[in-house]
């Protein structure tokens, strides 16, 4: 059964596939494009869990559409076992469907600035045969384009201009960042960066973007406007995952094998704080809309940690399923979503009021 009805020319095998896990297919929500924001929620010191969502195999990443974005309340869920994507309503907490991606495991995804697309990092863990780029339409539910990138893909990001006319994929294995047109969904560059580039984020101005380098210790800027390396920023061992605050010029970064968080001020690219002891190799790290906590996955002890940001300690660590490898938060600032690898499970928790 297909939920979202496709076009003539699509196939079912293209579409929302409706996996028996949801009952009621929603219809999609209308673009917000343009409207005024809406306000977010204070985040808390102590968020509460809401729900464990059964969400399949082998959930290793999600993200939620941006503000006001034609995709709607859902949360998108890479199953790299499974090949899909699974769709969550989170107004009701229940999956909708699944997405087939058929080229390989999918790992990471990002949204375009107005939701009708994601892009989905594919790779192979058992060998470099599959490296490439899936485009998504988030409307129809169907892969609109593949895209050939650098070996091992990881955690990408669409540029915040108005447009979001690029996409910079870091390619672990290849020690490079693509660049990806999202007009004609090409790569039109590739920049050298240090040894296993794991995750792009950029800075809140949309000036730089910042890869963490996992084996090289190192965080590399990149000036976006040029497209080339600017400096680096040795931080803790083995950084992972890197995200930029919403509200203050700052990105912060978790530190796999030194168990620690390291934040980096965007103005003078320095390390001014550092969290020791946050958790057992943080994998992932995802800010509040409100900028005052964010969120590190910690894999091996099963929590979520919460940072407050003004004073930078460690105020909860909230239990989650088995291997919580990523935390998405919903635009409004009520909930984040941890992805559980080893439970096939998403938590749900209420971090703002």
């Amino acid at each position: 059964m297909v939920v979202v009805e496709p076009s003539p020319s699509s196939s079912e095998a293209d579409g929302l596939v409706d996996d028996g896990l949801a009952s009621t297919p929603p219809s999609a929500a209308p673009s917000a494009t343009g409207e005024a924001p809406a306000p977010v929620a204070e985040s808390v010191d102590e968020p509460t869990i809401l729900a464990e969502v059964p969400v399949g195999s082998t959930p290793g990443f999600a993200a939620t559409p941006p503000p006001g974005a034609a995709a709607g309340q859902q949360l998108y869920v890479a199953n790299r076992a499974a090949g899909v994507l699974t769709v969550v309503d989170t107004a009701r907490n229940a999956v909708r469907g699944t997405i087939p991606i058929d080229d390989g495991p999918p790992q990471y995804l990002a949204f375009s600035r107005d939701g009708t697309r994601a892009y989905v990092s594919v790779f192979s863990e058992r060998n470099n045969a599959v490296n490439r780029v899936v485009v998504v339409d988030t409307i129809r539910g169907g892969v609109v384009a593949s895209i050939p990138v650098g070996t091992r893909p990881y955690a990408l990001a669409v540029t915040p201009d108005a447009a979001g006319s690029e996409v910079w994929v870091p390619n672990h294995d290849a020690a490079s960042v693509s660049i990806i047109d999202t007009a004609t969904n090409t790569v039109t560059k590739t920049v050298p960066v240090a040894a296993n580039p794991h995750w792009v984020a950029f800075s809140p101005d949309g000036r730089f973007a910042y890869t963490a380098n996992h084996e090289s210790n190192l965080i590399t800027v990149l000036e976006v406007a040029t497209k080339k390396v600017v400096g680096e920023v040795r931080v803790g061992k083995s950084p992972h995952s890197v995200a930029a605050s919403p509200t203050e010029p700052l990105v912060a970064n978790v530190n796999y094998d030194g168990h620690s968080v390291s934040v980096i001020d965007t103005r003078t690219n320095k390390v001014v704080s550092t969290i020791e002891h946050v958790g057992s190799h943080p994998q992932a790290l995802a800010w509040a809309p409100d900028g005052r906590h964010f969120y590190t996955a910690n894999v091996d002890d099963g929590t979520v940690s919460v940072v407050n940001a003004e004073s930078m300690t460690v105020t909860a660590r909230i239990p989650t399923g088995k291997s919580p490898t990523s935390v998405a938060v919903d635009p409004t600032g009520h909930n984040a979503y941890v992805t559980n690898l080893r439970s096939g499970t998403v938590t749900v928790l209420k971090i703002g009021g």
